[in-house]
């Protein structure tokens, strides 16, 4: 059964991205929190077609590549939890938290570290957000994300089907922490301890850097929490502040060409440690 899991995920994983997305785009329509602009077609177009030239040809595979590089450096059967022969439950929560702890640091450094910012940025450039901003990723991105990565799971040995199931579930929270929904103030309070919600990521897009510099989490909140990293907005500030960067807001930069080029446009020599 898990071999027949594992021989599907590249099918598997798109399936969660885009239906995911599709799924809190529906909601979204029913229950919208911020107004959408009169033309977002091109701006879902874009986002969409980012991912398939980044998302889909190199992150679904990203789970897998390891046991490439493993077998080729004679690493078969090797890592942590593969050693204490630890069943699947528990070899999910600590991958699911190793890879959330480095996921949280490797966000931190984008937001640091000027050249990854320039990469980063591409996915804070998006001046509304919806579930398909989950999607605006530039291709380099992933890259970095898997160089990162991969030697973090070599080291721990995960089972692929850990490592596939860790994956579905970030493709799916990511959709659903990017909705332009609210739980409510009740719901948001109880859940964002346990999982990143719509209102605790929304403040990662402020266009003011002092709250695009916190709430880095991707599922867990427990790491900006453990390092001090939060920050909370009122539930009218989620619905009056300004998203995106303070600048490449003009609409041409929602075309996938510029998304493409964003990283190497010279615009960000004018700017600080937005450019950081």
């Amino acid at each position: 059964m898990a071999d027949t899991i594992i021989a599907n995920s590249a099918q598997i994983l798109p399936g969660t991205v885009f239906g995911g997305v599709a799924l809190v785009m529906l909601i979204e329509s029913m229950s919208p929190l911020r107004a959408e602009s009169k033309a977002p077609l091109m701006r879902w177009v874009s986002n969409l077609a980012l991912s398939v030239v980044g998302y889909i040809i190199l992150f679904s595979i990203a789970p897998l590549l390891f046991i490439l590089i493993a077998r080729t450096l004679g690493l078969e059967n090797t890592g942590l939890l593969h050693h204490f022969g630890i069943g699947y439950i528990p070899s999910f929560i600590l991958t699911l938290l190793c890879l959330e702890f480095v996921g949280y640091w490797l966000h931190r450094a984008s937001h640091a570290v000027p050249v990854l910012w320039r990469i980063h940025a591409v996915h804070h450039s998006d001046v509304e957000i919806d579930a398909t901003t989950s999607l605006r990723h530039h291709p380099l991105e992933h890259v970095i994300s898997t160089l990162v990565f991969l030697p973090v799971m070599i080291a721990l040995g995960s089972d692929p089907l850990v490592l596939l199931s860790y994956n579905v579930l970030h493709a799916a929270v990511s959709a659903f922490n990017h909705g332009n929904f609210s739980l409510g103030q009740s719901a948001d309070r109880i859940l964002r301890l346990f999982i990143v919600t719509p209102d605790f990521h929304r403040v990662h897009h402020s266009s003011e850097q002092r709250y695009t510099d916190s709430n880095y989490a991707s599922i867990l909140p427990i790491f900006d929490y453990l390092f001090r990293s939060t920050t909370k907005f009122t539930a009218e500030q989620h619905t009056t502040m300004p998203l995106g960067l303070t600048y490449f807001r003009e609409r041409k930069y929602s075309r996938l060409d510029q998304l493409l080029l964003m990283p190497f446009q010279p615009k960000f020599a004018n700017q600080t440690v937005q450019a950081r």
